[in-house]
């Protein structure tokens, strides 16, 4: 005999294929549903049209995101996937503007996927040569120019950490009925709510800060038009990127302490960029909380006083040599990881994941801080940088 169901706060896990129904017209009932709109029936056919686990899920990131809805997908890629396919409109589709300094797995879809197979006229905006800015009376010439069919950019990018005015951008681009989407990943809605501000989608890689343990890959699409989500669950249903029920139960309980982990981690950075900015060790901290960073501005308007992140990049002196010497001296405090967003604090070395054609900086290495004890992280970090000073 079956055990009977228990009372729980927690859905179960659905891990089911397919959903029971009783007769014919119940199914037709709600397949017939599923064509109007997906998933808006209070029954599931098929896990990759729709499966509970997922769709709970979808209500707390929409919750945390301020929107009316939210598509979970498989990873952040196929987030970006899926929000851009709402755009794509085959031979009417005009030019999309990107910004230049976006994730590499973004700068690489748009080069292989994008224009390789795809087509899309694909138009880059770069901040002024040598510069970590950018410009927008430079942006409002080049849309007026190009008439893009969609905006794409970071509020903060991917690793330089250069904050760009995202109300300003949305509002240029809402002047001219250019739809936008935001990559929010770094700032999170902790920091800044692009849809209050008139963003069409918002995008994360809800591996990051939303999960923010580094043990389930996830992605997410949030926005209020009703039509772009029929859009993205239709082409997530057809794609096959649904997220697994088991990563969206962990999502589930994972993301409801994102606001508490996200803060103690931007108090950790904040005082951490402040340690290294005065080693002797260190060439140059990228940290928007600090004064010396190029849009400093840019972040203490955006983001009122809420934080400024929990990503630091440090150049250090003496190039690869010196940050090799680091990596393998902090290596007992920092764990050499290539993503963010963890509970402890990881790096990477930046040259080697992306490239010293598009980084030359062999010095450089990007810090994702978490939320462990501050002391002992300080403490670990500075002996390291004491270690390199010596053998300088």
């Amino acid at each position: 005999m079956p055990p009977k169901p228990q009372r729980t706060k927690r859905l179960p896990i659905y891990r089911n294929a397919g959903f029971l129904f009783d007769t014919i017209g119940e199914a037709a009932d709600v397949f017939a549903r599923e064509e109007e709109y997906p998933q808006s029936a209070d029954r599931f056919s098929y896990s990759r049209y729709g499966n509970p686990n997922v769709a709970e899920t979808e209500e707390q990131l929409a919750e945390i995101e301020g929107a009316q809805w939210a598509v979970l997908t498989a990873s952040g890629m196929a987030a970006i996937d899926t929000a851009l396919s709402a755009f794509q409109l085959g031979d009417q589709t005009g030019p999309w503007l990107f910004f230049s300094e976006l994730y590499g797995g973004t700068n690489d879809y748009i080069e292989n996927v994008l224009i390789g197979r795809r087509g899309i006229d694909a138009v880059r905006f770069h901040p002024e040569e040598c510069e970590e800015q950018y410009d927008l009376d430079r942006l409002e010439d080049l849309l007026d120019n190009v008439e893009p069919s969609l905006l794409y950019f970071e509020p903060v990018t991917n690793p330089l950490l250069i904050v760009s005015d995202g109300g300003g951008i949305i509002e240029l681009a809402k002047e001219r009925g250019i739809p936008v989407i935001v990559d929010n990943t770094f700032a999170t809605s902790r920091l800044w709510r692009p849809l209050e501000h008139g963003a069409d989608i918002v995008v994360h890689s809800a591996t990051k800060y939303l999960g923010g343990h580094g043990n389930l890959t996830a992605g997410v699409v949030c926005g209020n038009d009703s039509a772009i989500r029929k859009d993205a669950m239709l082409y997530r249903k057809y794609v096959g990127n649904t997220l697994s029920p088991d990563d969206a139960y962990r999502l589930n309980t994972q993301s409801r302490t994102f606001a508490l982990r996200f803060a103690a981690q931007c108090q950790n950075a904040s005082k951490l960029a402040t340690a290294l900015s005065g080693h002797p060790a260190v060439e140059r901290v990228r940290y928007p909380g600090l004064e010396s960073h190029p849009t400093h501005d840019e972040a203490a308007k955006m983001f009122e006083g809420r934080g400024y992140g929990a990503m630091i990049n440090v150049d250090f002196k003496g190039g690869r040599a010196a940050a090799d010497a680091f990596v393998e001296a902090v290596s007992d405090t920092i764990s050499y990881v290539p993503t963010l967003g963890d509970p402890t604090t990881i790096m990477l070395h930046v040259a080697t994941v992306w490239g010293e054609k598009r980084f030359p900086y062999p010095g450089m290495v990007r810090i994702s801080v978490g939320f462990e004890p501050y002391d002992h992280l300080e403490s670990g970090v500075l002996r390291a940088l004491d270690e390199v000073a010596e053998r300088a």
